[in-house]
């Protein structure tokens, strides 16, 4: 009843041996190379360092010709571009400027109201400024119909 077991024991502490002499090198038969110091490991060279990464260039707070959204004939809601420009000029802004923001929309190709477009362009963009903490005292609304233009410009004086 207990050969089974003692020889069940005796295999499992065997495997345990094996695999714990699996790790360790092979003696070798020749006492010259036991009895030498072995030769140091070579050392591989550091890594370069990678380059710095190139510096991105600022963005500019308003585009040149001043249109921050450009729109569908209907269209009034800002995009996420437009709502990122926008969060960066107002990060930028300087205490004394004042804002000018026109909303554009052409009147022949509104099927509705194009003033009322315009405006609602322009009052969006302006909202999304006093939102991100720019004083509506400093903000100037306007729009425009006359021009072939589905916009809002803004110019900073």
């Amino acid at each position: 009843m207990f050969k089974p077991l003692t020889l069940s024991l005796s295999l499992f502490v065997a495997a345990l041996l094996l695999a714990g002499c699996a790790g360790t090198p092979a003696a070798s038969s020749d006492e010259t190379t036991a009895a030498t110091p072995s030769a140091p490991a070579e050392v591989a060279p550091a890594p370069t360092p990678a380059p710095p990464p190139e510096p991105v260039a600022e963005q500019p707070r308003l585009p040149d010709d001043g249109i921050v959204a450009e729109f569908g004939p209907t269209q009034v809601k800002l995009s996420p571009e437009t709502l990122a420009l926008l969060a960066r000029l107002a990060e930028t802004r300087q205490a004394d400027e004042r804002l000018e923001i026109t909303g554009y929309c052409h009147r022949k190709d509104a099927p509705v109201d194009a003033k009322d477009i315009a405006l609602m362009r322009a009052m969006a963009a302006r909202n999304e400024l006093v939102r991100l903490g720019v004083p509506a005292k400093t903000i100037r609304v306007k729009f425009n119909t006359m021009q072939a233009l589905h916009a809002v410009k803004i110019v900073a004086k």
